[in-house]
């Protein structure tokens, strides 16, 4: 099991406590000395030190994928694993709120976009829970919430010119697709969902 931003070590005594090894990502000095001394005697318990973002994509994909994500890595992270080959098997995650909506967003909502159709064609998304500030410490001002995301059974190749496609698409939301794409369709981008815009890259965004 990999842990992204252990922090004080909460999650990880409880990964551990469930049986499970834990390599924990972490990037912050002070954490760093903190989780070297609590977990000095866990045989079970590995410190990776440095950016999570660059750390993961030098590694092989890991199946089982958690942490306490930054805002800042968060989008750029996911969007990442989706487009690894193969994707974890499981992620869970704790999120900023607006960011888990965004992930989990339907069609037709102001939060649906690409990053959304990537990783809905990648993997099912569910919200676990709600999680207000007073759960952690220190208190952060936004309140956040628990995302699962399971790897879909099949998936397809190509992600990434999918996902410029699709990128493309929503780059101008306000218009007809066919006034953004080569394609002869009169809908927005944010009103197709993930599997529709798969079709419509297989007709005509490969070509592109």
């Amino acid at each position: 099991m990999q842990e992204i931003g252990p922090g004080l070590g909460a999650l990880t005594r409880a990964l551990l406590a469930a049986g499970h090894s834990v390599e924990a990502l972490e990037i912050d000095q002070g954490l760093i000395s903190f989780l070297q001394e609590d977990f000095k005697t866990e045989p079970r318990f590995k410190l990776i030190e440095g950016d999570a973002l660059k750390t993961l994509l030098s590694q092989p994909p890991r199946k089982l994928l958690c942490g306490n994500l930054p805002y800042s890595i968060s989008t750029p992270l996911l969007v990442q694993l989706a487009l690894r080959q193969p994707p974890p098997e499981t992620v869970v995650v704790t999120l900023q709120k607006e960011v888990a909506d965004r992930f989990a967003a339907q069609p037709r909502s102001s939060d649906y976009g690409a990053v959304t159709v990537l990783l809905q064609t990648v993997f099912q998304i569910e919200k676990v829970r709600a999680l207000p500030p007073e759960v952690f410490y220190p208190r952060p001002r936004v309140d956040s919430a628990v995302l699962r995301l399971l790897r879909r059974p099949s998936i397809p190749g190509g992600l990434e010119k999918f996902y410029a496609f699709v990128r493309k698409g929503f780059s101008q939301r306000r218009k007809q697709l066919k006034r953004v794409l080569p394609v002869n369709l009169a809908r927005r981008a944010e009103e197709l969902d993930p599997s529709e815009w798969w079709q419509l890259y297989e007709q005509c965004g490969r070509a592109i």
